[in-house]
C-alpha cells in the first residue's frame, strides 16, 4: 500500500488552501497536515507538523515565496518543495535555483497534483520546457569544479546544506546552486544516489 504524503499548503488565499485540501483528501494520497498565509507561519508548521512536502505559492503577501524556498532548502528536515502557482518560466527556474524541487501549475488536474506530490519525493518534477532549459544553464562540458568537489565532499559525510553552507563560508542557496549542477552532470538526483556516488568516487 502507498503511503500517504504529509503536506503543508502555504497559500495567502484561502480559497486555493481549501481545494488544494479537499482536492488530496478526494485522491487519497496525500494529507494536508497544515496550513499557512504566509513565510512566518510556514517557517513554524514545519517545526511543529514535519511535513514531507511544502506546497509553495511564490506569489506571498509579505515575505515572498521565493524567500520561503530559500529557507527551507536549507532546514535539516530536508523536506521536500514543490511549487504551486501561477507563476512565469523565469520565476519558477528562480525557485529551482533557490532550491525547490519541483513545480505545478495551480491549473493542473487533481490527478496532476496528487501524482507530482508523490513523484517530488523521489525527484524533481518540471514541464519538459523547463528541465530543458534548465539543463542549458546548469549543465557544463568537463568534470566538476573545485568547488564542487568541495561541496560533494562533505554531501559524501552526511552534511546537510545548512551545515555545508557553514563549513564553506558560502550561503546555503550557492550550496544549493552547486548540488544541482552536480546532479545535473552526474546523473544522479537523490541524495541517497549522490552520496552514493560520492562515496563510490572516494570524495570522503
Amino acid at each position: 500500500m502507498t503511503a500517504v504524503t504529509r503536506v503543508l499548503v502555504v497559500d495567502d488565499h484561502p480559497v486555493t488552501r481549501d481545494g488544494v485540501r479537499a482536492s488530496l483528501e478526494r485522491a487519497g494520497s496525500a494529507v494536508v497536515v497544515a496550513e499557512a498565509a504566509d513565510g512566518a507561519a510556514a517557517r513554524a508548521l514545519v517545526e511543529s507538523h514535519r511535513p514531507e512536502v511544502v506546497l509553495v505559492d511564490l506569489r506571498l503577501a509579505g515575505e515572498s515565496g521565493l524567500d520561503l524556498v530559500q529557507y527551507l532548502a536549507g532546514h535539516p528536515s530536508a523536506v521536500r518543495i514543490l511549487v504551486l502557482s501561477q507563476a512565469s518560466p523565469d520565476e519558477v527556474l528562480a525557485a529551482i535555483r533557490a532550491g525547490a524541487h519541483g513545480y505545478v501549475s495551480k491549473s493542473a488536474a487533481t490527478a496532476e497534483l496528487a501524482e507530482a506530490i508523490r513523484a517530488v519525493r523521489d525527484g524533481p518534477v518540471l514541464p519538459p520546457e523547463l528541465a530543458a532549459r534548465l539543463v542549458g544553464e546548469f549543465q557544463r562540458p568537463g568534470r566538476l569544479t573545485a568547488r564542487e568537489r568541495e561541496v560533494l565532499r562533505y554531501v559524501a559525510k552526511g552534511h546537510d546544506n545548512l551545515e555545508i553552507a557553514g563549513e564553506l563560508g558560502i550561503s546555503v542557496r550557492t550550496v544549493n546552486r552547486h548540488l544541482e549542477s552536480i546532479r545535473l552532470k552526474v546523473g544522479r538526483r537523490r541524495r541517497s544516489e549522490l552520496i552514493r556516488f560520492a562515496r563510490a568516487e572516494r570524495y570522503d
